[in-house]
């Protein structure tokens, strides 16, 4: 806590009140905790994603920062990134993630399938 302290340039008792959930921290101290532990500040941001507007204003945000491609089919939409190192983690990701059997939770709204949870928690996408 200590170090977290002086790296992140934030007093040692509100980061032990931030701990204990006494206090919660404002958006710019997140910034610089996770700066501090470099880490991005979503780690500590629980999204959830309940609707396809949801994933699209995600896909929208990371189009702005990372400059998407875009592959559009009759059926399907892929998205690739300009950026070969976040192509290659997310490589690294969807075999990882396929590899563990895991699935995105899909429900049903109005007759459609909506993405209801997506969340990236590969160490090498922070």
């Amino acid at each position: 806590m200590e170090q977290l302290s002086e790296k992140s340039g934030i007093n040692l008792s509100t980061l032990k009140k931030y701990e204990t959930d006494n206090r919660n921290p404002k958006l710019e101290q997140l910034s610089k905790i996770a700066e501090a532990l470099e880490v991005s500040v979503f780690e500590f941001l629980d999204i959830e994603v309940k609707s396809v507007n949801d994933i699209i204003s995600l896909v929208n945000k990371m189009n702005i920062a990372t400059d998407i491609d875009w592959d559009i089919d009759n059926d399907k939409v892929c998205i690739s990134f300009k950026n070969k190192e976040i192509n290659n983690c997310l490589k690294e990701y969807a075999v990882d993630y396929k590899k563990d059997n895991i699935l995105i939770e899909k429900t049903e709204t109005n007759n459609e399938s909506t993405f209801t949870r997506l969340m990236l928690i590969n160490d090498k996408l922070r």
